[in-house]
């Protein structure tokens, strides 16, 4: 009973840091929306790409964007971001508020590539996309909670059958 009370201190630990990092992101991106090479510039202008930049020519990526996708995708991420991470850190829907920050993260790797810098060495400016270690991390607390729904209602089942097995014993 220990190691799952462990492993459920660190899954809502986990939890509860995924989701301030989506919120805060959210907000940080509103915040230089608008700046000289910001959070819309970015978008509108980007390459969808799956490697990163500097890499060999037929691989670069396609895009931009067309601006009927790119537009609503700059407004409406940052929004999602703020409103599905505070919903996953204070513990509402975390099943559907997993898939859809999964899904938003899928998008951001596919914006800007599993390794943007284009190096995996420490000398790149960034070495390797994290967001897949985020998607990992918030599948694991969607089967925890799933998890935890099933062992909950097995413990209401049980205790049902024992009040009524009980019940029929004193008749």
């Amino acid at each position: 009973m220990k190691y799952l009370f462990n492993l459920r201190a660190a899954v809502i630990a986990n939890r509860i840091t995924l989701g301030v990092f989506f919120f805060i992101s959210g907000i940080a991106n509103y915040l230089n929306f608008s700046v000289p090479n910001g959070f819309y510039q970015t978008v509108l202008t980007q390459k969808i790409q799956i490697i990163g930049p500097n890499i060999p020519p037929g691989w670069e990526g396609i895009g931009p964007l067309p601006a009927l996708i790119a537009v609503p995708y700059a407004w409406l991420l940052p929004l999602a971001e703020i409103v599905f991470g505070a919903l996953f850190a204070l513990n509402y829907w975390v099943r559907w508020t997993g898939i859809l920050l999964i899904l938003m993260t899928f998008s951001i790797i596919l914006a800007f590539g599993i390794v943007p810098a284009g190096s995996l060495f420490p000398n790149g400016a960034e070495s390797f996309n994290k967001n897949i270690l985020f998607m990992t991390l918030i599948w694991m607390c969607i089967a925890y909670e799933a998890y935890e729904q099933k062992m909950s209602r097995r413990r209401v089942q049980a205790i049902e059958e024992a009040t009524l097995s009980a019940a029929n014993t004193e008749l």
